[in-house]
């Protein structure tokens, strides 16, 4: 006998609101996620899986059910580097100051009341949760020194999962993260940018920056110069490419009293296309190399791949929007728009069909130290009935779900993804 899966949401909502207090009170950055997938795992410890498998060091996909369709409940599990957050209290500064526990809380509690409703004993299907780890693009020291050290193969937790197989057997995923709107909004059919990543290397000539500065060669000016140059270039960009160059400078120079010889700036280049990011990331290479050489000195630099451009399929973002209009209203179901931030659930949307959505309760400002869950119902509760409302929908009525796959058109197949973007041979 069934039960709707929002009415048992409903009876777990104090413990629901008190994993998502846990999980906020525990941040830990990409790939050192392990006492967040502890508590996840003692969350859904007495529900009874048909597949258990880790991915990537932290992460994991558990399952329910069997035959198809097979739904995957994303999210992400990492913290992200924010000094000055409460929580921040390790040697990484690390804070869940993107609201990443939220994203958890959602998705685990929906996995437990769709589990208990007997859905998939009454329609059939399967239901995975899948916690990627890395989402945020931080940490590149130790990134790499896994990579090196053959633990990884790429960057973040969703390139890995993909790499790795977690998606081959899934037939559509949903995936929400937090967004900055006032009240109780829902958004869908949110397009996010793609991205370059980038290091740029400027090597000078130390010297005495009072007596002798004419013998040394100033990597910092180098770089300063390079920086310009793109500021130059920016009114060269196409306004629907929506191009974002945001530098920082890691290291500026050894000592007041001496010519810098080394400067380090990292940097994303974003776009809405493939095409675009490879445009702006050519010419902006061309003002780094030749400015460095202006001041008569030599820039490495070192371009990985970042996320795609988003995939997102509104046939089925389309499910997210109905469950949404018991809860909170049509005139707080937002449609459309564009962020030009990055996330790599995209890439997911590259290969497989997504729906993706936006979801209130937050404030203060995302990746600030004040960040902080303003509305708990609104983020961990309400959403999670408006998930398990849609997956209900989906499973009620296979005909219309399985049309709605067999029209999505996939960016790119799985091999071309890790030979041409992720760059694996």
């Amino acid at each position: 006998m069934t039960q709707r899966s929002s009415e048992i949401v409903e009876n777990l909502k104090e413990e629901i609101i008190n994993l998502g207090r846990e999980l906020f009170s525990h941040p830990e950055l990409g790939y050192k996620e392990f006492k967040t997938r502890e508590i996840l795992g003692e969350y859904i410890r007495e529900i009874p899986l048909t597949d258990f498998k880790t991915y990537a060091i932290t992460g994991f996909k558990a399952t329910i059910g069997e035959g198809s369709p097979h739904i995957g409940l994303l999210f992400d599990m990492d913290a992200l580097p924010t000094k000055g957050h409460e929580y921040a209290t390790n040697e990484d500064h690390a804070a869940h100051s993107c609201g990443h526990n939220a994203q958890m809380a959602v998705m685990v509690a929906a996995f437990k009341a769709l589990s208990r409703s007997g859905i998939l004993e009454k329609y059939g299907g399967r239901i995975s949760i899948i916690g990627a780890p890395a989402e945020e693009f931080v940490d590149f020291d130790y990134r790499i020194n896994l990579i090196d050290e053959s633990k990884l193969k790429v960057f973040s937790g969703k390139q890995n999962l993909i790499t790795d197989g977690a998606f081959d057997d899934i037939d559509l995923v949903i995936g929400g993260h937090g967004n900055s709107l006032d009240g109780c909004v829902i958004e869908t059919g949110t397009a996010s940018n793609g991205f370059l990543a980038k290091t740029a290397i400027f090597k000078g000539v130390s010297a005495h920056s009072g007596a002798y500065p004419h013998k040394g060669k100033n990597a910092l000016n180098a770089a300063i110069l390079s920086l310009n140059a793109v500021a130059l270039l920016r009114e060269t960009f196409q306004d629907d490419d929506h191009i974002r160059f945001h530098p920082i400078i890691k290291e500026g120079g050894d000592a007041v009293n001496t010519v810098p010889n080394r400067v380090v700036v990292e940097t994303y280049i974003r776009g809405s296309s493939v095409e675009a990011i490879y445009d702006a990331n050519k010419r902006i290479d061309n003002a780094f190399f030749h400015s460095a050489k202006a001041m008569g000195c030599e820039c490495e630099i070192q371009t990985m791949p970042g996320y795609l451009p988003s995939n997102y399929y509104e046939a089925l973002e389309n499910y997210i929007s109905d469950a949404s209009k018991d809860y909170i209203g049509k005139e707080n179901i937002h449609k459309g728009g564009r962020t030009f931030a990055s996330d790599d659930i995209a890439d997911v949307s590259s290969i497989v069909p997504v729906a993706h959505f936006g979801f209130s309760g937050f404030g203060g400002s995302f990746h600030g130290a004040d960040f902080h869950i303003k509305d708990e119902e609104m983020a961990y509760v309400t959403t999670t009935k408006i998930v398990v409302d849609s997956i209900e929908n989906m499973l009620s009525n296979r005909e219309k779900l399985t049309n709605i796959l067999e029209k999505f058109k996939p960016v790119i197949t799985k091999e071309n993804y890790i030979k041409k973007w992720l760059r694996i041979e």
